[in-house]
């Protein structure tokens, strides 16, 4: 029997535009020890089926109609206390966002034991060996000194950590993790889904996994639900699915997602259209209007679940008339574009840039801390060029971003744009370069004024630069919207009102509204589903054609800096450790973190992801407060020998334009394992 058994869950939600429907006939299963993947694009109904299963629905939400079964216990006819107990006992939930479910003013400790303290009891003296005990299950360092810290003096693979712990503090049947890496490096990545993984053996726990990566998807289910629009429109066993997807949204969802084997020439598919409300929805099948094998009676015929073999009950299903047949070439790439021009005179030069900041004492009469977040970085990037800045957070490349457009002041070394210092200049000078460099935020929705239309938003920089008049740059605003694919009417509405891939249209046109030079993107798909992802780096790369832009690109997602980046720098806590083309360092990694990362890339391919040994990367960063002597990586390094402790090495080419900054670089032939150390240095090792 199923641990969880859904069947024809419908899920409604009394708004003031009408009532929505998230969830219209869901039906799923998840065995004992069995991970179940839930995926699908933003209001597609994922999170809300998870919250449906823990009765855990907004204002005005309420399951309409179906059965929720756990353990035997039909959930949807439980009373409210009954309910309660189950909830964090037997049924925990991995939310999205920590910090947003975390007390922020409660110590981690405190948080754990009140967890156990409600459904197991005893005494104070047992919840803190509890606590203790699972914060050193989920792979905390020191967990006996960190029960007294708050949740922002964690990372955030370390918050993440303290949430799992807090669901696992009572061992549950049921975890239902929903996006539970969408925000971190994929080291950190790598290192929760391998915990959750273990614990899943361990306590022979069923895991609900809800994301957009099919990456995760690939390497860590053994089943796979497929949603759109509410509904489930194919599943399968994880190993069926991505190798004949049958329904045509599941084959476009893996067309538009960037590998490294992309095609860099070639643009990304992608998905036309976006997602039904889900008020009143049309008849018919649901992905019809996006659909390009779209034919008349999928306009007027819903299609259900069916077997995708019919005669075989192999557990594949999928609700798609027209369905792509077994053995089917997948789809075509987008179209080619013509690479940018990009000159050999360097536009911006980076000369040993240092920034520090100072910290507050801990204690009266005790001395400042300094936190050092970026440490001697020099780079150029070349007009045309799109350059990538890629590590693990806390690595120092979003303040380097803000260094580049001046939003932040080195502490040393020099900035320099266009033959100029930018550090040297003061008043006007500086306002009137400042035009040439602009930023991209990583959180659009922080970054743009909630109380101003779209146009007052775009128009804003030209009315700071004194540029045109109101009805010139009305004309402007119209030109930008249209440049960034969206429609006229965008102009009046506000900011809340948009998708995340539709506010991250208007950041890109706020940016060009003073046709910059350079523009800074820090992490400008991160939180995007793939098929979004792959209209804004489209986006991105027409923009450049057309107005000639110079790219600077941050970002943890390897794969994306592969397909869109000419060159690549590599950051690990505040230092540069690797930098040449995208080839050179995807194809041929000297640095051993640079290996690392790249081995901790989710691959949508379940045989290959599998087959991988270990994530990558252990451990987690150092403090940037008090850094590690010598090489920054030699204490999570399996190649560091006493010359990396001595001494820091230095950033130095290894060929044409690949350089790196490591004691004992890798060979070519030694990036799937450490190639044998120098004798002298296996001397001084031992």
């Amino acid at each position: 029997m199923s641990l969880l058994e859904v069947a024809d869950l419908r899920t409604e939600i009394a708004t003031r535009e009408g009532t929505v429907r998230p969830v219209d006939g869901v039906s799923l299963t998840v065995g004992a020890g069995e991970a179940v993947g839930l995926v699908g694009e933003s209001g597609s109904g994922k999170t809300m089926t998870g919250m449906s299963v823990m009765r855990l629905l907004p204002k005005g939400g309420s399951i309409a109609g179906g059965s929720i079964r756990f353990a035997g216990n039909e959930l949807t006819s439980l009373s409210e206390p009954a309910m309660r107990r189950l909830r964090g006992n037997e049924i925990a939930l991995i939310s999205q966002d920590p910090m947003s479910s975390l007390n922020p003013v409660r110590t981690i400790g405190s948080q754990l034991r009140e967890a156990y303290q409600i459904h197991v009891g005893g005494s104070r003296r047992a919840a803190i060996k509890r606590a203790t005990e699972v914060l050193g299950l989920v792979g905390m360092p020191r967990p006996a000194e960190r029960l007294d810290d708050y949740p922002h003096q964690f990372s955030g693979g370390m918050r993440q950590r303290a949430m799992i712990a807090i669901g696992l503090v009572c061992e549950p049947k049921l975890l239902i993790a929903d996006e539970p890496t969408t925000a971190l490096d994929v080291s950190i990545q790598a290192q929760i889904l391998e915990l959750i993984d273990q614990l899943r053996a361990r306590l022979s726990m069923g895991v609900l996994l809800i994301t957009h990566d099919m990456g995760v998807i690939a390497g860590h289910t053994d089943r796979v639900a497929v949603m759109y629009a509410g509904k489930v429109v194919e599943q399968a066993a994880t190993g069926t699915l991505f190798s004949e997807p049958r329904h045509r949204y599941t084959e476009a969802l893996f067309a538009s997602m960037p590998t490294l084997e992309q095609d860099r020439d070639a643009s990304l598919t992608t998905i036309s259209g976006t997602p039904p409300k889900l008020i009143e929805v049309a008849p018919g099948c649901r992905f019809a209007p996006r659909c390009r094998f779209a034919e008349q009676d999928c306009r007027s015929d819903d299609p259900a679940l069916h077997a995708a073999t019919p005669g075989q009950e192999d557990g594949h299903e999928h609700a798609c008339l027209y369905p792509r047949m077994p053995g089917a070439r997948a789809s075509a790439a987008g179209t080619r574009r013509k690479p940018a021009a990009v000159t050999g005179k360097p536009l911006l030069i980076l000369d040993g840039v240092v920034k520090r900041f100072s910290l507050r004492p801990q204690a009266p009469f005790r001395p400042g801390r300094v936190v050092h977040a970026v440490s001697g970085v020099s780079l150029n990037v070349r007009a045309g060029e799109t350059f990538g800045i890629v590590g693990e957070s806390g690595c120092g490349k979003t303040t380097l971003g803000r260094m580049i457009v001046g939003l932040e002041r080195p502490t040393s070394g020099s900035v320099i744009f266009d033959g100029r210092e930018l550090g040297a200049q003061r008043g006007r000078e500086f306002r009137r370069h400042r035009r040439d460099l602009q930023i991209m935020f990583q959180d659009s929705a922080a970054a743009l004024d909630p109380r101003m239309p779209v146009s007052a938003l775009i128009a804003e920089p030209l009315a700071a630069q004194r540029i045109g008049t109101r009805r010139e740059r009305r004309a402007m605003v119209a030109d930008l919207l249209d440049a960034v694919g969206l429609p006229p009417e965008a102009a009046r509405r506000y900011p809340h009102e948009f998708s995340g891939g539709q506010r991250q249209r208007i950041a890109m046109a706020r940016a060009l509204a003073l046709t910059p030079r350079v523009i800074v993107a820090d992490e400008p798909v991160s939180a995007l589903d793939v098929s979004v992802q792959a209209q804004i780096l489209n986006l991105m790369r027409a923009l450049q054609d057309r107005y000639q832009l110079t790219y600077v690109v941050i970002a943890h997602d390897l794969s994306l800096l592969k397909y869109l980046a000419d060159r690549i720098g590599v950051m690990y806590l505040g230092t540069l450790v690797e930098m040449g083309t995208s080839d050179e360092v995807y194809g041929a990694p000297r640095h051993p973190y640079t290996a690392g990362l790249i081995k901790a890339i989710p691959l949508p391919d379940p045989a290959r992801e599998r087959a991988k040994a270990g994530g990558g990367l252990g451990g987690e960063l150092p403090s940037a407060v008090s850094p590690p002597s010598g090489c920054r990586f030699r204490t999570r390094c399996p190649r560091a020998s006493a010359l990396c402790e001595r001494q820091a090495p230095e950033l130095a080419a290894t060929g044409t334009l690949h350089a790196v900054a490591c004691h004992h670089p890798l060979t070519v032939d030694a990036t799937e394992g450490a190639a044998p150390l120098p004798p002298d240095e296996r001397k001084a090792r031992a």
